[in-house]
């Protein structure tokens, strides 16, 4: 999986299951709401992004995002 999937993935997760706006994800983490953007469309790949989505989620809304982010590898 490409950091672009990855980024689109998270972005996604972030508007439908964690119901958040860049700007307020953004304030939560105490992060650059461009720098997010350009995670979300693939152009960061820093995890430290990716840990940001895990931050503000619960135990629930965790496996969503797992499930999305490894399907392809917990499948098999």
């Amino acid at each position: 999986m490409d950091i672009k999937k990855i980024g689109s993935i998270c972005k996604d997760y972030r508007i439908n299951v964690l119901n958040l706006s860049l700007t307020n994800f953004a304030k939560l983490n105490n992060e650059n709401l461009q720098n997010i953007h350009a995670f979300e469309h693939g152009r960061a790949n820093n995890i430290k992004y990716l840990y940001m989505y895990m931050k503000q989620s619960n135990i629930y809304q965790l496996e969503i995002l797992f499930n999305n982010l490894f399907y392809d590898v917990i499948k098999e």
